[in-house]
This record gives C-alpha cells, structure tokens and sequence, in this order.
C-alpha cells in the first residue's frame, strides 16, 4: 500500500540540528542550522549541552507508543527531517559529522566497494551477502570522519565526550549505563559537550513491529528512565533526537527469483532494501526500466542516479568520492509497504524484519526535535 511521503528537507533537519550545535560552540555551520534551537542554546548558554540519539524514534512510533503528556513528547519543540535514505549508517553518521549524505558518503547499510568486488556493511565491514567477516580496512577507515564532539574538543572551545556502544570513551553495556555517565558528566565543572546514542528502540522494532507489546514497553521504559535522569541534569540542555523512524512491511520480495529483472543486472543491488542501489548491463537500461515500474511502480519510485543526486535527496554541497559509484546506475526509493531483498548463489538467506526503514514515507522521515533545559 501506497504511503504518504515525505521528500527529505535539509533546511530543517538532523544535518541543521548538528550545524546548530557547531554554531553554538563557535565552528562554522556548513549546512542550515534550527533557529529553534540556535535560540535556545544562545539564551541558556548550558555548561552541558547532550545530544542523545535513539535509534529508531521516529514521530509516528512515539504518537502511537507515549500519551501526549509524557515526557518526552511533551518536550517535542517541533518535527525534524531524517536525512535520506533514513537509516542508520546514513544517518548517524549525519549527526555525528554535520554533513549530509552526498558529502559524508555513507549511503546506506551496504554499499559496492570496486576494489574488493563486493557488497560490504559499513559498520561492520562484513561481505552483506555471504556474512562473511573481512580483513580488508574497515569502511571506516577507508571514509572516516570526525564526530561532533572530537570537533568541538579539538577546538578548545568545550571538552568533549562520547557515550555510546561500540563507540566512546565509557564502557557502556545498558541503556542504564548511558544514564548514569550522563548524569555524572552533566556535573563536571567544565564546559562540554556530549554526544551519546542507544541501539533501541530500532532493536525491539524491527523484530516486533512498530505498534506492539514490546514496544510500547521499550519507549515507556525509555520515557522513564529519561525523565528521572532530566530531574538530576545540573545546568544542562538535553537535546533528544532519533536517526529515522519505523514502517511495519507487509511483504518481501526477492528480485533475483524474477529472471527477467535479475538478468538485467550486472552486481547485485545494494544500500537497503528499501533505497535500492540498482547496477545494470550497458544496453539493457530501457528493458530495465520498463521491467522494474511494470512490477514494483506501486512501491517503488525508480530514479537515474544522475537525477537522485540532481533531485537533492542526498543533500547539497561537495560529493564525496565514493558516493557516485555507491548509488549505481538506478536508485529504488520506496513509497509502499513491500521491501526487495536479493540472495546471491553463495549468500545467506535475507532476513526479513517486521518493520523496516530507509524509504520515503513519513513515518520513515519525520522524527522529534526533543530539547530539555535543566
């Protein structure tokens, strides 16, 4: 089913959200930045500043998940925009870099490195097809980027700290312990700033659904647990946000079982299943393209590369080396509720979670501006 979409909006969005704390602590903003919240900081003028960032916390799992009187929705300044394709390794890296995806060049969950043949996760620097782990320099390493509290460190204008898992100078094994590190920093007598991220509730999500039993129980924990450390915050402005929101998937589909499109391509596709970068055979393209709209044009906006990057859903401003050769020749954006999925002759079988992200839907998108002054 068709759903309502949201093209990405980087004058208001987690790219501005981090230019705005780069603004604050005096770096140049090289991106719009929330005027909301340029206020905000310049008239608390905090000893702390948190940015905390809850995987999957989208706008529409909290309408369905919190009353409208708790405390985080209460907090709510106003809805921002994920970057696109709204998913993790796209995002994150957003927020902790202040660039968008065009720049950063971390496109998505799996990306085609041409020098090693293959489809490699980003974070984990595993073959996405075969599951296998490799030795070859981590995509990090290869695209690495300073995080918004290295920047402002290196600057002398704050102390900077990271609290997250794998990342960050704490060991950090609950969501209790980014509490407890929280609320110990906040009371350093030193200007700092503190990025920090939990993996939930995109964990609980993706097994359960968006609108189930766990994960109501997850953000209501979430929502507590938060408050209770707001109360004990000393002269600190907690700013909560997320990377994307959820969708719940009706169905999956595998694109190598239709001979006719699978024959068209020459790699297998990559990104995510639901922003799909699509390599195909020089000569092959309009028999593609007719293919491809014939059967998926009900869920999938289909896009020359050229015009996805043209069209600015990636962002503006420098391309970044890698980014063109990521996104293929055709881009797959989603706009339903189906993901594709591709299983190569050697590969594991895909796994395929109740609810997904990475496509346009709103529900996708929008997630919350959450700014807590104490």
């Amino acid at each position: 089913m068709k759903q309502k979409i949201f093209k990405p909006d980087y004058q208001n969005s987690l790219v501005s959200l981090s230019n705005s704390i780069l603004k604050h602590y005096g770096l140049p903003a090289r991106h719009q930045t929330l005027p909301e919240l340029d206020a905000a900081l310049a008239e608390k003028n905090p000893r702390t500043v948190i940015l905390l960032v809850l995987d999957g916390m989208g706008i529409d799992m909290l309408e369905h998940n919190l009353p409208e009187n708790s405390f985080l929705r209460s907090h709510i300044i106003k809805p921002i925009s994920s970057v696109y394709p709204p998913t993790t390794a796209a995002a994150t890296t957003s927020i902790y870099s202040g660039l968008p995806p065009l720049e950063h060049g971390w496109a998505g969950w799996q990306c085609y490195f041409e020098e090693y043949g293959r489809c490699v996760e980003l974070f984990r620097n595993f073959d996405y097809y075969t599951q296998q782990q490799l030795s070859t320099p981590s995509p990090e390493q290869i695209m690495g980027f300073k995080r918004l509290n290295e920047q402002i460190a290196e600057s002398g204008a704050a102390e900077g700290y990271g609290v997250a898992q794998p990342w960050g100078n704490f060991e950090v094994k609950s969501f209790d312990d980014i509490c407890r590190i929280l609320e110990k920093l906040s009371r350093k007598d030193e200007k700092k700033f503190v990025l920090a991220y939990w993996k939930n509730p995109d964990g609980i999500m993706h097994k359960t659904g968006c609108y189930s039993e766990e994960t109501k129980n997850c953000i209501t924990s979430l929502n507590a647990k938060l408050e209770a450390l707001y109360q004990a915050l000393e002269d600190t402005t907690l700013i909560i946000t997320a990377d994307h929101g959820l969708l719940d998937i009706k169905d999956s589909v595998l694109l190598n079982e239709i001979k006719e499109l699978d024959d068209c391509l020459r790699l297998p596709p990559a990104v995510e299943p639901r922003t799909i970068a699509l390599y195909v055979k020089p000569g092959r393209e309009a028999e593609f393209e007719s293919l491809f709209r014939e059967r998926f044009g009900q869920d999938y906006i289909l896009l020359k590369t050229e015009d996805y990057i043209a069209e600015g859903y990636a962002g503006t401003g420098r391309i970044h080396p890698r980014f063109r050769g990521f996104m293929g020749d055709y881009v797959a954006l989603a706009v339903g509720d189906i993901i594709i999925q591709y299983q190569t002759p050697d590969g594991v079988e895909p796994v395929n979670f109740v609810a997904h992200h990475a496509g346009l839907s709103e529900k996708e998108m929008l997630v919350p501006l959450i700014v807590c002054e104490k």
